[in-house]
């Protein structure tokens, strides 16, 4: 019998232990949902709201928070919040800010610096027969390599990001709220 009791407060301490962690998985965005697939749109991230009466009225502004029956907008230059009821929302639109392609670039550049220094180790590593003396001195110089290569490939990389966000420039993804269509999870 005391084994089915620690096995019980193992469990009770354990489903408690995770209660705060899901607490702070619905505060960290709004999420919607469509035949089974989910869209975080997270906090402070930039949106446009139009009104499912009337499309044309629309309300732009960084998501910060939902109530129990309305979304929070902060909108550009106000210094209060916005609330806009659920039941009259008619789209989100949320767009891939150009800061997130630009780094996306500035990380390929790293990992191509980081390729470039590896490719150009394995003839020294070769030629050494594997000997473990000299190992070390040869990653030294791969690592010396893909520094030195990587003041191309980084800049390389942010311009390519930039380049590659101007083409989806004023493109954003429209989420309809509605039934049969994306339903906002509270």
């Amino acid at each position: 019998m005391k084994r089915y009791t620690k096995g019980l407060i193992a469990g009770i301490l354990l489903t408690a232990s995770a209660l705060p962690l899901i607490a702070q998985e619905d505060a960290s965005g709004l999420t919607l949902e469509k035949d089974g697939e989910q869209v975080l749109i997270p906090l402070d991230e930039w949106v446009v709201i139009s009104i499912a009466y009337d499309p044309s009225n629309t309300v732009r502004g960084f998501y910060s928070g939902m109530t129990v029956d309305a979304l929070r907008i902060q909108e550009k230059g106000e210094s209060f919040q916005r609330e806009i009821p659920i039941d009259k929302i008619g789209s989100i639109f949320r767009q891939k800010p150009r800061k997130e392609y630009v780094r996306d670039g500035i990380k390929f550049g790293r990992l191509v610096s980081l390729g470039i220094g590896c490719f150009l180790s394995i003839p020294f590593i070769t030629a050494s027969e594997f000997d473990l003396e000299q190992l070390p001195s040869i990653f030294i110089i791969g690592g010396i390599i893909a520094v030195a290569s990587s003041i191309f490939t980084v800049p390389a990389g942010a311009v390519l990001g930039s380049i590659h966000a101007q083409v989806p420039e004023g493109i954003a993804v429209e989420y309809v709220i509605g039934d049969g269509e994306w339903v906002i999870v509270k």
